[in-house]
């Protein structure tokens, strides 16, 4: 009877060791898809207000970002984040496919968005969120490197809603990357 415990004991204990490491990679899994995320969204924004402020054209701008972003998204989720490996070059362009294609939903909710909010509707989300009531000559609005992108009531609004985008961005491309995507088959 002892015996028949102490292997069940064991059993449990393997069981849990098991959870454990499953925790273990599913969390390094999180941390490194939320840092490429970042990344993603700093490429993204960086690219998206340098054509901003280059042609003051807020859809030329996502454009230009979306696809960015995506190819640097593409690179980066498939070998560092989820260790991807393609068997052969059929699977590396279906995967590419199908990553362009989950993104391009993401693109047309970022250019839904911006038509609302920046292009057709700017002044009534600048006046619901009092964006002109604020102070631009103090604070982070006078930083040389947040000016161009936060400095008047235009600006700030254009970032407050790629900031808001870029958020469901990453938590839909998470999903999408992992579950459709770059998906582990198991035997």
């Amino acid at each position: 009877m002892k015996n028949i415990r102490k292997e069940e004991n064991k059993k449990k204990e393997a069981l849990y060791e098991r959870m454990e490491n499953v925790k273990d990679y599913k969390h390094r899994e999180i941390m490194r898809y939320l840092i490429i995320g970042v990344l993603t969204t700093v490429v993204y924004f960086l690219v998206r207000f340098s054509v901003f402020s280059l042609v003051q054209s807020g859809l030329l701008s996502v454009v230009v970002a979306q696809i960015a972003a995506i190819l640097f998204a593409f690179a980066t989720n498939k070998w560092f984040v989820f260790q991807n490996q393609a068997k052969d070059f059929q699977e590396l362009c279906h995967q590419f496919v199908l990553f362009c294609l989950a993104r391009g939903f993401v693109f047309l909710l970022d250019i839904g968005i911006t038509l609302l909010t920046v292009e057709w509707y700017s002044a009534f989300f600048i006046d619901i969120m009092r964006l002109e009531q604020l102070d631009y000559t103090t604070g982070l609005f006078t930083l040389p490197f947040l000016k161009p992108y936060i400095g008047n009531p235009i600006t700030l609004n254009a970032f407050i809603f790629a900031l808001v985008t870029q958020i469901l961005a990453i938590m839909i491309n998470y999903v999408l990357s992992k579950y459709l995507i770059f998906k582990k088959e198991y035997n």
